[in-house]
């Protein structure tokens, strides 16, 4: 496949995504032109859990991403020409198989971003969900099956779905922007992305809003300090201190604008290993993980944690006392079940005990574990922040890394990653 068609692919998801508030950034392209890394079987099934097992082990390590799709010429059985897991965004499972089925490129951009949805917790559409001005069935995004017209907008249905999926699961690894140096065909104005050599970005001539920016030479306007950001209002920055990303819940930390960049600093969490969610859970990776809410993921809304006797009759034979909090899966009571595609194990950093959670499907004590932080980190700090997840300080407003022993002083005062593989 021409390497043509994937800058296709790619102007084409971007617009398909942007009008949900998406931005979809090409960090990596592999095209397997001598072999096929896997075995591409016809069962769509096969072929994503293969490509997802390979995705862990081989691409994961070398370019980092939120989400891999695989394109092929094979054709897939019965009518699919795509297959994801829902709710899969920012885990292992985030990726899908696609069938190129059509040589028109929006075609396949737009089963792409179909896939894409399923992984960002979208289900189909059903008759009520409307997109733009016309019925899903007719042309929205995450329909069951397309017509002759290719679909080019997301239902009222799937932009609700998407808001939910952002509140509730928080997916972390969107809140990391790449830099622009690792975005895959190099630098161009129109875009909407801010890469070497602009100022600004605010999309085409046609489409662009921005006061702050010239669409034409993505430069800024005279006057303007900055085009867009957390950190930029009205074209100017943001005063140092200024909260840019609040918390999202006990396991995450607010970032705050340093009065020199328009761009809100990297995403950061607590260590791993502090108490959240009254007491219940211990956070893990900037989530506070428990048995609970994960089962509610996975069965429905009025399923609960059964006893621990449950456990031991139904989900974890030859396991010890402690082990039966951790299982390969759950045993559950509920009165309706949701349906699912695929059970995951419960959730690393669940905890199972006191000063105790699971990790590697085992019920282990916190202190054995090199991830989880220690306890007196934050002293550094020197009472004027926290540690972080990468055990540096994260200051309180008004102070400066690494110990937060310096003010900060204010300049304005005078002076979401993915990767496309082609076989």
């Amino acid at each position: 496949m021409l390497i043509l068609t994937d800058f296709a692919h790619r102007a084409a998801l971007f617009q398909l995504y942007r009008p949900v508030g998406v931005r979809v950034m090409l960090v990596g392209l592999d095209i397997w032109s001598y072999r096929d890394q896997i075995h591409v079987s016809t069962d769509p099934e096969v072929t994503l859990r293969r490509f997802l097992e390979w995705r862990q082990q081989h691409l994961l390590p070398r370019t980092k991403h939120d989400n891999a799709q695989f394109i092929t010429a094979v054709d897939f059985d019965g009518s699919t020409v795509g297959l994801a897991n829902t709710n899969a965004m920012c885990t292992s499972n985030s990726g899908a198989v696609n069938e190129d089925h059509n040589t028109n490129a929006i075609g396949v951009a737009s089963t792409i971003a179909h896939e894409m949805g399923h992984n960002l917790g979208l289900s189909h559409d059903t008759e009520d969900c409307v997109c733009g001005t016309s019925v899903s069935k007719k042309g929205c995004i995450m329909s069951e099956s397309v017509g002759l017209k290719y679909p080019e907008l997301f239902s009222s249905c799937s932009r609700q779905q998407l808001s939910k999926f952002l509140e509730e699961i928080n997916p972390a690894c969107l809140l990391n922007t790449p830099s622009t140096d690792r975005v895959y065909g190099g630098p161009m104005c129109g875009n909407a992305f801010l890469e070497p050599g602009e100022e600004c970005d605010c999309g085409t001539v046609e489409e662009c809003k921005n006061p702050c920016c010239n669409a034409t030479t993505c430069k800024l306007n005279a006057g303007a300090q900055c085009g867009e950001g957390e950190c930029c209002h009205n074209c100017q920055l943001k005063p140092t201190g200024s909260v840019c990303r609040p918390k999202a819940g006990d396991c995450d930390l607010a970032e705050y604008c340093t009065g020199f960049s328009a761009v809100c600093p990297t995403d950061a969490y607590t260590q791993n290993g502090l108490l959240c969610n009254h007491g219940t859970g211990y956070c893990y990776n900037g989530q506070c993980p428990s048995r609970r809410d994960h089962c509610k993921r996975l069965w429905g809304p009025d399923a609960e944690v059964a006893s621990d006797a449950c456990f031991y009759l139904h989900g974890n034979c030859r396991k010890t006392h402690f082990n039966q909090r951790c299982p390969g899966r759950y045993a559950i009571q509920s009165s309706t079940i949701a349906h699912i595609h695929y059970l995951d194990m419960v959730p690393t950093g669940t905890k199972c005990g006191k000063n105790m959670v699971c990790y590697n499907q085992q019920c282990q004590d916190i202190k054995n574990i090199k991830m989880y932080g220690r306890n007196d980190c934050s002293a550094k700090c020197n009472n004027r922040g926290v540690c972080n997840h990468e055990s540096k300080c994260h200051c309180d407003p008004g102070w400066a890394p690494p110990f937060c022993d310096v003010q900060q002083s204010d300049p304005l005062l005078p002076a979401l990653l993915i990767t496309m593989i082609y076989t």
